[in-house]
């Protein structure tokens, strides 16, 4: 009976020893020389790391030193996508990597994007994204397939038609007047003249651009959660730079411990948020003031219905509404939020 067992779990070994060199080195192999016979190549496949280690090295060589002269120059690629730009002057605009042994064809010649995204974008499936990053985009757009994406996409499609961004237009004008205000305010400090990084001002801006878009007259609530989702979003950057390895999530490591609690968080603050925005669900029906993407799928989810945002960037409401500076919303025929399409996988 012993003998019996060994030669079993003998079997069970090989089995999986076979299988795992089946994924991490006999498959990548067989796909390198299947696009190899078609002309397209790569940087060569490593066992189980595949080009990470190569890619990591390029993008950290690349932020080690600033960009060369003139600044104004608009060829950021070199730095911002290190080993893309490397590799494509080695073996061209179309070529192999690999995310450990995931393969990813880059492809950069414009009429062979076209006919993958529109004239046969039924044969290309969307890629199994990291499962941090997975976390962090939860099921919108991005990872959505079927009528699944269809009917998310026809719901949001309202929030990015021309005449409702004219709308938002007051908002990160705003912003924008705010900015260069402090700057003002900086220099005057110093005397005339100080050095700024103007590339944190510029997160700042686009942040707040996409809190207004995403959740409307909640935004306030939305910046809370834009920032956990800021923390959260360095853990998946983090992640996608690694070799994925299956399970190592659930560990109760530090990083996985505190990403967890910021998911948590996030989740908490977002149902919050959404049963502020159903409570009001009744007053929301004002019409000519931007649509958000937060109230687009808080209707979508009940029974239908328009909202709003606060048609004026001042925080004064138009009239026939009521603000409430405290709570940082409309009360009276209340504008509508968005959810920043955050959800967990």
């Amino acid at each position: 009976m012993g003998w019996g067992w060994t030669a079993l779990a003998a079997a069970a070994m090989a089995y999986v020893a076979v299988k795992l060199m089946e994924v991490l080195w006999w498959r990548p192999r067989r796909l390198e020389q299947h696009f190899a016979r078609q002309g397209i190549r790569g940087p060569r496949y490593r066992f189980f790391v595949g080009c990470v280690r190569e890619m990591v090295a390029l993008m950290v060589a690349a932020s080690a030193k600033p960009m060369p002269r003139p600044y104004r120059s608009h060829n950021v690629l070199p730095r911002v996508l290190a080993f893309y730009h490397h590799w494509k002057k080695i073996y061209g605009s179309t070529f192999l990597i690999w995310f450990g042994p995931t393969p990813r064809l880059a492809v950069a010649d414009p009429d062979l994007i076209r006919e993958i995204l529109l004239s046969r974008a039924d044969h290309f499936d969307r890629y199994e994204s990291h499962p941090m990053v997975r976390q962090l985009e939860g099921e919108g757009l991005v990872s959505l397939r079927g009528d699944k994406w269809a009917h998310r996409r026809k719901v949001l499609t309202p929030a990015f038609h021309m005449e409702n961004l004219k709308l938002l237009l007051p908002f990160v004008g705003r912003t924008v007047v705010d900015v260069v205000d402090k700057w003002h305010d900086m220099a005057a400090a110093a005397s005339g003249e100080v050095e700024i990084d103007v590339s944190e001002w510029f997160q700042v801006v686009t942040e707040d651009a996409i809190t207004r878009t995403a959740f409307g007259r909640s935004y306030e609530d939305g910046k809370a959660v834009f920032k956990l989702q800021t923390q959260l979003m360095a853990f998946a950057s983090e992640a996608f730079r690694k070799v994925f390895i299956p399970g190592y999530r659930f560990l109760p490591t530090k990083k996985n411990t505190t990403s967890w609690k910021l998911d948590k968080e996030i989740r908490k603050n977002l149902a919050t948020l959404i049963g502020r925005r159903q409570e009001a669900a009744d007053d929301e029906k004002l019409s000519g003031c931007a649509k958000d993407l937060l109230g687009l799928l808080i209707n979508a989810g009940s029974n239908g219905g328009k909202s709003c945002s606060p048609c004026t960037p001042s925080g004064r409401s138009s009239p026939g509404r009521r603000c409430s500076k405290s709570a940082g919303r409309v009360t009276s025929p209340p504008a509508s939020s968005s959810p920043s399409s955050r959800h967990s996988g």
